[in-house]
């Protein structure tokens, strides 16, 4: 498989992660269930200020990976996809 130019780093994903906006939005919970999950564990009345540090940094990590890739991926989508035409009825 070829990495495609126009998606950048996203580009080398395997096209099964990508080829829809219901698996990369899968993918993007995925990303960023681990900070969730820290940012939670360590918020219980800051039992470890790291810990909801590390996990808020994780959080914008995961959003700001969204945020730059998704517009790619919907651009070369818009890119490939055919105008429907209107049906004519005689």
């Amino acid at each position: 498989m070829r990495p495609d130019p126009r998606l950048g780093p996203w580009g080398r994903l395997p096209a099964a992660w990508t080829a829809s906006p219901r698996r990369r939005r899968l993918a993007f919970l995925v990303l960023l269930a681990p900070g969730a999950l820290m940012a939670v564990a360590g918020a219980q009345v800051l039992v470890s200020p790291p810990l909801v540090a590390a996990g808020v940094a994780w959080l914008a990590a995961a959003l700001a990976v969204r945020g730059a890739s998704e517009p790619r991926f919907l651009a070369l989508e818009a890119e490939n996809s055919t105008p429907l035409q209107e049906e004519t009825t005689p």
